[in-house]
């Protein structure tokens, strides 16, 4: 499991290069994901698609990161993923999808990711929640949420 989390951290990475890329929703083509419902891979997949999302989306992500300057879900999920690292921690990565349904009334699923941390001092689950839209796929960029504590 080891290597699955570094091989998100490079991608994350890689999708986050130059710094922060503030966005917003109508700039950007909605990420449609590749299965319906979302698989763990499409959840991943969605994230990292959407690391430019600032973190001023929701309250929730108030003060989230790991450094002050940390402002996209991108910068967030790096911070706890490069925290992922040392030798003596087991890491993984949880997603979760669930049937629900969206405050204006669309069917959605409601995916969840969380990177875990265990070691012998420390022990955490940092993350985020999101819907992807049943009728077509869609990532609702507006739906991101904070999820976490350690």
């Amino acid at each position: 499991m080891r290597w699955l989390a570094i091989a998100a951290a490079a991608a994350l990475a890689a999708a986050c290069a130059g710094g922060p890329h503030p966005t917003s929703p109508s700039a950007t083509a909605a990420f449609v994901v590749s299965h319906r419902p979302p698989t763990g891979k499409d959840v991943i997949d969605a994230v990292l698609a959407s690391a430019a999302v600032e973190l001023a989306v929701s309250s929730t992500c108030n003060n989230v990161g790991t450094e002050p300057t940390d402002r996209t879900l991108g910068r967030y999920l790096a911070g706890f993923m490069a925290e992922m690292a040392r030798d003596d921690a087991s890491n993984w990565i949880e997603t979760e999808v669930a049937q629900g349904v969206a405050a204006d009334g669309q069917a959605v699923w409601i995916c969840k990711l969380t990177l875990r941390h265990r070691d012998p001092v420390d022990r955490w689950g940092w993350g985020v929640m999101f819907h992807v839209r049943q009728r077509d796929g869609a990532v609702l960029d507006r739906s991101f949420t904070c999820t976490g504590a350690g």
